[in-house]
């Protein structure tokens, strides 16, 4: 088997998983100028790296963590002159996922989570649309 020269992203060894990505076993789904996200195809994972945060999910936590970044009532805080209101501590106690982020980094962060289900979505819209086209066929 050839290795390939990995991309410095994938090259990269993160904390959950405990060994190097490969290139041909991640799915990329959605990026920022802040952070991106892919599947990894042998573990059925959502990785998630943003900033200093870099977090791996199973399906159903994904979506538990998405719920909790869309209810955080940015408007408001937006509007709160209170220095408490300016950070929001995002947790998620089951995947170690401890940080404080600002506003802004929140909205980014809700960009990249929100983008990620997106393509999570259309993915799997395509593949029942071929899959159902190709019962037919």
């Amino acid at each position: 088997m050839f290795e390939k020269k990995l991309d410095p992203i994938f090259a990269k060894q993160y904390p959950h998983s405990k060994q190097r990505l490969a290139v041909n076993n991640t799915n990329e789904l959605f990026s920022t100028s802040k952070g991106f996200s892919f599947q990894c195809d042998s573990t059925s994972k959502i990785v998630i790296n943003f900033g200093e945060m870099e977090a791996s999910f199973r399906i159903q936590d994904f979506l538990a963590f998405r719920r909790f970044i869309n209810k955080i009532d940015i408007h408001s805080r937006i509007f709160d002159l209170s220095d408490e209101s300016d950070y929001e501590f995002v947790e998620a106690p089951q995947l170690n996922i401890y940080q404080k982020l600002t506003l802004c980094e929140l909205i980014q962060l809700r960009e990249l989570v929100n983008g990620t289900h997106f393509a999570i979505e259309l993915n799997s819209l395509l593949h029942e649309l071929f899959y159902q086209e190709s019962e037919l066929v």
